[in-house]
């Protein structure tokens, strides 16, 4: 094995281990060299299937979720790992005018393909009625577990107002809701930009009452 293939090999293992963030590092690398056998490869790794790796780390912490299992997965199995990284903030002026900010959870460039819980990263964008642009990328931690993980995550949107997500619990909504962060989940994975385009088509028209409350208090 070349160390180039072993650098990806440890880069994957440690984006996939991010979105369980139940499971230490250490501790999920060891029992997956329990499962697959020693030296894992990337081979190895494609070999897994949904049902049996969500049952695997079931067994090691009850907490996880089927969506985290998946994402996880997804890394673990991805033809290219680089697929998994974070986009480039542009240089673009700070719009004009009153605007949303919008968090996004996001594991592949500019794209909504995060669950709350495990994503990778915040993506932040602001829009008006005529544009939107990315304005900044918040990597996500995973030195915290439980409802503890979902303080530290609702404090990292809770400058934003609306936040787009794969899915969230209701614990967590609930708790995103109560620091005024308008919850929207999408039923599957989508460029940001055609989310953020929706959002300027309703910042242009007609926005809901307590999208033009929002607005209006920036004068």
């Amino acid at each position: 094995m070349t160390q180039a293939i072993q650098d990806t090999l440890a880069l994957r293992l440690g984006m996939a281990a991010k979105a369980v963030p139940q499971l230490p590092l250490k501790v999920f690398i060891q029992h997956l060299v329990k499962e697959l056998g020693d030296p894992l490869s990337e081979k190895k790794l494609r070999s897994l299937n949904p049902k049996n790796f969500y049952q695997f780390l079931v067994e090691l912490n009850s907490d996880i979720e089927r969506g985290q299992s998946n994402q996880a997965l997804a890394i673990l199995t991805s033809d290219s790992v680089s697929a998994m990284q974070a986009p480039t903030i542009s240089n673009s002026p700070a719009l004009e005018g009153p605007v949303l900010k919008i968090a996004v959870t996001s594991n592949n460039e500019e794209f909504i393909d995060g669950h709350f819980g495990s994503c990778l990263r915040i993506l932040v964008y602001e829009a008006n009625a005529q544009s939107y642009r990315l304005c900044d990328v918040r990597e996500v931690e995973t030195h915290e577990s439980g409802m503890n993980r979902t303080d530290y995550l609702t404090d990292l949107i809770r400058d934003c107002q609306i936040l787009a997500t794969l899915s969230i619990g209701g614990p967590a909504a609930a708790k995103v809701t109560n620091a005024d962060v308008h919850p929207i989940k999408q039923a599957t994975p989508a460029p940001a930009e055609e989310f953020m385009q929706r959002v300027n088509t309703m910042l242009a028209g007609t926005p809901p009452p307590w999208i033009k409350k929002i607005l209006e208090q920036q004068g």
